[in-house]
């Protein structure tokens, strides 16, 4: 597989690489893989939460205060 990227993205990813003591293909694995951890664990045991309305201090409502088909 082969992708294009710019010759300045080259030149940082191989210089990251060599920094590193690494190869760019274990650099880019790495790389996706911290990605990849990072956006499964903000993922995992989240659940999405109701929104808060604060509506003021009416309190509990009625149905009989709110409609007047209630006898």
């Amino acid at each position: 597989m082969s992708i294009e990227i710019s010759h300045a993205t080259e030149a940082r990813l191989t210089d990251e690489a060599q920094r590193q003591g690494i190869s760019v293909d274990a650099l880019l694995e790495r790389l996706m893989s911290e990605s990849g951890a990072k956006a499964h664990a903000a993922g995992a045991g989240s659940t999405p939460e109701l929104p808060v309305w604060h509506l003021g201090g009416a309190g509990a409502l009625h149905r009989r205060e709110i409609y007047d088909d209630v006898r």
